[in-house]
């Protein structure tokens, strides 16, 4: 198995008072982190040595639910971020998304505005699952592949948090990091494959300091698994699929979508192709995102449906060569969306 290149272990700072920490040991310190746009200007004058980031937290979802919800939603994050990117920060810190969707909306508005460095906090709850029912591990497949470098796990109870860690450490191809309480340092927990340390928003870094330095000496290491499969989502549940996966016939997103994929339900193959023809096709998508449990393979021939397509589409889409599009597109859509070329 690849080893995973770890760092021994690093904090972010939370206020400006918490230069000290840099002083005394720079090696501890990975970041700063700054609440408001007043912080962040301070910080940049008492942390100068380190990258210093700005806090942006998802706004509320529209209590009307109605469809087109996610480009609406995406619109409400583009307004709310964009004061944010005059201050050019290094990096933001996405937070406080109600669920998995609203949260990967969000990170496409931020990648709409800005080319900095993305951390995302990702609360976890029991067995492996957000809040929502969205697999976590699900989650980091699709937040790995749209411009997230970094994935700050937080959870109620500290065993949630250790069991998602062991749940996605052998597939994480980013920085993990944990936003919890210091006292659950102290009882020496397992956390595989971290990294980084947040301090809560009551705590302060000088807290977190001393446990943090210690723990690279007895931490739990979960090697990387190999690239021989493909880990892709749907939206709420992770698959593994291979690069000759059965792919099912054009299936057309009309008024009979939902009737059609319970149909294919019981039938052989892995991924739904569906066909995507229209500006309506794109609204009954999203209108049945709940009803797809199996990898989406999206097929369009204009590359303005695709997009809107794959801007809805919660899941990592593939493309199998139907309706064959520019090498260029291709490779925005992969940066920008997760898109995966079998």
């Amino acid at each position: 198995m690849e080893p995973i290149p770890l760092s021994g272990g690093q904090l972010i700072l939370t206020n400006p008072d918490d230069h000290t920490l840099l002083a005394r040991d720079p090696s501890l310190i990975g970041g700063a982190l700054a609440h408001d746009l007043d912080t962040l200007q301070k910080m940049r004058m008492t942390c100068p040595e380190v990258p210093v980031g700005l806090s942006a937290a998802c706004p509320p979802l529209p209590e009307d639910r109605d469809v087109p919800l996610c480009e609406r939603y995406i619109r409400t994050c583009r307004a709310a971020f964009k004061p944010f990117v005059q201050e050019q920060p290094a990096f933001y810190y996405l937070h406080g998304a109600e669920n998995f969707r609203a949260l990967r909306a969000a990170v496409l508005a931020m990648t709409d505005l800005s080319g900095a460095a993305l951390m995302a906090e990702l609360p976890v709850d029991a067995d492996g699952r957000m809040e929502d029912g969205t697999d976590v591990l699900a989650a980091v497949a699709v937040l790995q592949r749209i411009g997230v470098s970094t994935i700050i796990l937080t959870a109620e109870e500290s065993q949630d948090l250790t069991d998602a860690l062991r749940i996605i450490a052998p597939y994480a191809r980013v920085s993990l990091g944990v936003r919890c309480p210091a006292v659950w340092l102290l009882r020496d927990m397992e956390l595989p494959n971290v990294e980084l340390f947040v301090p809560l928003p009551h705590e302060r870094a000088r807290r977190l300091a001393d446990l943090v330095r210690t723990r690279p000496h007895g931490r739990t290491v979960i090697p990387r698994e190999v690239d021989d499969v493909a880990l892709v989502s749907d939206g709420r549940d992770a698959h593994f699929i291979d690069w000759t996966t059965g792919i099912s016939d054009e299936i057309p997103c009309d008024h009979e979508l939902d009737e059609r994929l319970i149909e294919l339900e019981d039938e052989a193959p892995a991924a739904f192709k569906l066909l995507i023809e229209e500006e309506e096709d794109v609204i009954t998508l999203e209108e049945n995102l709940y009803m797809i449990t199996r990898p989406v393979c999206l097929c369009a021939q204009s590359p303005e449906l695709l997009e809107k397509a794959l801007r809805v589409y919660a899941g990592l889409a593939l493309y199998d060569g139907t309706w064959e599009q520019e090498e260029r597109i291709l490779k925005y859509f992969t940066e920008k969306y997760g898109l995966i070329c079998m």
